[in-house]
């Protein structure tokens, strides 16, 4: 079983890179393993008290729920979208162009007025890629498409969206250099024409499209400096595309850095890939994890919900069952408020939670029920999702659970590489963090150490299980 690891090789620093981490330097193959997720300014380790409340953990931004109306295809018409959301309590809205006759200005000028009807705000428009193949070796189609596109920017200035959503290319229009080349270029042009315009140019990260792959994100935001500012371009991050592509969704929010300006949430679940878009809470991927991730990215707004939600109340009833109280647990405000003016203290929000978030919690009871192998999966999501100094607890108690693992299957190397590093990483909180025992953990987990190295590795299958400890939770 892998376990994750710091890499000192190279780390997605947004989006300054040293020659030696540029996509040249490197295999493509070789990138997407040896990215450590980090963040700028984040303080050095040695400056960093962790015993007691220092295991307390910090978010910087509020996060709220939106629609797409995606949510409402097909059994909405683009221009009802307005209202059928404020219908739902929901007031933040993506709209999608859905054929050619709606980038057309007397439409946009209908949906305008259905909006300000309807008491919503429009955060972005999404553009439809089929009508865009701005790429393509047939001048005139190229030109058309590009001509329909500035219709789609006009849309979203007329709509006062924040954000234009475009695809982007198809992968296989970017997999030669010149193709790749092309596609800077004409993202570069596109993003001139939505800075002009007041408008944000999104490019999301889609499993058919250029930017599919962690690698492929590092490798386009390394010309983001020639591309446009932060003002003019920046990425939709939607975890269900990466989860499609395969992709580690941690990683792609890592590095988009702090380009996101849109976000979408629909579930993945893989054992069945056909079904697509799920509600949140009907597939696989770790919510709780994803959703503490984007807040601290620094991302300040709306969730786009983009699975179906049918025709009645009971699909977002279903969201928010999943949904609120994940964002009530890094904020203290309805997670349909919209509101991004939380506090401020030195540049974060001074949200503090002192405890464990439901990932963790899961990955203890996980542990404490002797499924090693399960709640290492469970708390690396966690792991990947923290950016402030806890996240080495988590990846200590993950390891510490892995090393048990190892043990129990008479793997001893294995065994004595992951519960030493657990236990060092866990006793840098000592005595509690979280409100977890980590003082109890560590010394009871040394001793089972010390026995494993006492037997040897032709006598693991001696060690007894019985004294492999639970992690439990400080008396208050």
């Amino acid at each position: 079983m892998d376990t994750p690891q710091e890499s000192p090789i190279l780390r997605i620093v947004p989006f300054e890179q040293r020659a030696e981490q540029r996509p040249e330097a490197a295999s493509e193959e070789k990138i997407d393993r040896l990215l450590e997720i980090s963040t700028i300014g984040d303080p050095p380790r040695d400056a960093l008290t962790r015993d007691g409340d220092s295991g307390r953990i910090s978010h910087v931004r509020a996060v709220r729920l939106g629609v797409s109306s995606g949510a409402f295809f097909p059994h909405t018409a683009t221009e009802h979208v307005p209202l059928a959301a404020a219908r739902l309590g929901i007031t933040s809205i993506e709209l999608m162009l859905q054929a050619a006759s709606e980038y057309d200005p007397a439409f946009i000028a209908q949906v305008a007025a259905n909006v300000r009807a309807a008491g919503v705000t429009v955060h972005a428009v999404h553009s439809m890629s089929q009508l865009h193949p701005m790429m393509a070796s047939y001048p005139r189609r190229a030109a058309d498409a590009r001509a329909l596109f500035q219709r789609g920017i006009e849309a979203a200035a007329t709509l006062g969206a924040e954000v234009l959503v475009w695809h982007g290319p198809l992968r296989t229009e970017v997999a030669t250099d010149d193709g790749w080349e092309r596609f800077i270029a004409l993202t570069h042009e596109l993003a001139m024409a939505c800075g002009a315009a007041g408008i944000t140019l999104a490019i999301e990260n889609v499993s058919r499209g250029a930017l599919a792959q962690v690698r492929h994100v590092v490798r386009f935001a390394t010309r983001l400096g020639e591309i446009g500012t932060q003002r003019e371009v920046g990425f939709v991050f939607d975890p269900f595309q990466a989860a499609e592509a395969g992709a580690n969704p941690f990683m792609m929010l890592a590095a988009m850095g702090n380009r996101i300006v849109n976000v979408h949430i629909s579930d993945y679940r893989p054992s069945d890939p056909s079904a697509r878009h799920l509600l949140p809470g009907d597939g696989t991927l770790p919510w709780s994890a994803l959703l503490r991730a984007v807040a601290g990215s620094g991302y300040a707004g709306p969730l786009m919900i983009e699975g179906p939600l049918g025709i009645d109340d009971a699909g977002i009833a279903r969201v928010r069952e999943t949904i609120a109280p994940l964002i009530r647990s890094v904020f203290p405000f309805a997670p349909d408020a919209n509101r991004v003016d939380v506090p401020v203290t030195t540049g974060a929000s001074a949200m503090i939670l002192a405890e464990p978030p439901p990932g963790v919690l899961k990955g203890i009871a996980l542990f404490n029920e002797r499924h090693f192998y399960e709640q290492h999966e469970e708390i690396e999501h966690e792991w990947h999702a923290e950016r402030g100094p806890i996240r080495r607890l988590y990846q200590g108690l993950l390891q510490i659970g892995v090393g048990f693992h190892h043990a129990t299957n008479r793997n001893y190397r294995g065994a004595v590489a992951l519960l030493g590093d657990g236990i060092e990483k866990t006793s840098e909180f000592r005595p509690t963090a979280l409100g977890i025992a980590t003082g109890k953990l560590a010394r009871e987990s040394t001793a089972c150490l010390e026995r494993i190295i006492a037997l040897g590795p032709d006598r693991i299958g001696d060690f007894d299980p019985r004294m492999i400890p639970t992690i439990e939770m400080a008396p208050s």
